[in-house]
């Protein structure tokens, strides 16, 4: 690189130092280092796109040079029914619906279950008990007197059960839900801040860019030398690193705002009344 090479001059000519020559040297390496790891990574990532779309993985596929731009801002004032999109809210709802069901299905089993044998027309039930002693409804006309079979309070635990479980669903959709509106209200936040930052950064990157110049202007007319424009130069190169990694931070974390809201921000549209 060009660094130790000016380094190496300066003490040529005396007006450097070995210090320096070694400083330069280490600073080269390190960058070099840093492009080989950085390179390794894209090429990795070629790899697992080249395999997820069905190629051989060679990192050959040819990437985009710049990153799509940031989608439109955040609508303020969406609705909380957003939410009800997630699968994990639909699948939780279902629960409860299955849950009061179940309650239901609990408490009509405690009703005698009657049927009739179409050979004979005599009324059986595994609930109730028909005295022998009394004619069945059935065969003459009569009177009857029904007695329940107790079954040792089973029918009322099943009945408990079934309402515990009632109330364990309904307890769950609403954890689910403080958990739905925690990921949205962190997604929001974390992309206000990288906003923020990105900001900051195209400043910073403003100003480096105004030092380069200054001090290539400095070197051309002989108050600075070389040195002075690599190392601006790095500084710009830095900020320009940075700021790219925040724009991919912030076009991950639309995703993840996306995934949290279960979709776009278009509201889901109402289903249409079925005709008469």
């Amino acid at each position: 690189m060009l660094a130790p090479a000016i380094a190496q001059q300066r003490t040529s000519i005396g007006i450097g130092a070995e210090h320096d020559v070694a400083v330069a040297q280490a600073t080269s390496a390190q960058l070099q280092d840093a492009r080989r790891q950085l390179q390794l990574a894209h090429d990795q990532s070629l790899r697992s796109l080249e395999i997820l779309l069905g190629r051989y993985p060679k990192a050959e596929l040819r990437a985009r040079t710049d990153l799509t731009p940031l989608p439109e801002p955040v609508p303020a004032g969406m609705p909380l029914e957003m939410l009800e999109r997630r699968p994990d809210l639909i699948a939780a709802e279902r629960r409860i619906a299955t849950a009061f069901q179940r309650v239901g299905e609990a408490k009509a089993a405690m009703l005698p279950r009657i049927t009739l044998n179409a050979s004979a027309s005599v009324i059986d039930s595994d609930i109730v008990e028909l005295q022998s002693d009394y004619d069945n409804p059935a065969i003459g006309a009569g009177a009857i007197f029904v007695a329940p079979l107790y079954a040792g309070g089973a029918f009322d635990a099943q009945v408990e059960i079934r309402t515990a479980q009632q109330r364990e669903a309904v307890a769950e959709y609403g954890r689910r839900v403080l958990n739905a509106i925690g990921e949205v209200e962190g997604a929001l936040a974390t992309g206000q801040a990288l906003a923020d930052r990105h900001g900051l950064l195209q400043r910073m990157l403003a100003e480096n860019e105004r030092a380069l110049v200054m001090a290539r202007e400095s070197y051309r007319v002989g108050r600075s030398d070389q040195r002075a424009v690599q190392q601006q130069l790095l500084a710009v190169l830095s900020s320009r690193t940075t700021l790219t990694s925040l724009r991919g931070a912030e076009l991950a974390q639309r995703v993840n705002l996306h995934l949290a809201l279960g979709g776009s921000f278009a509201r889901r549209a109402d289903p249409a009344s079925p005709e008469r």
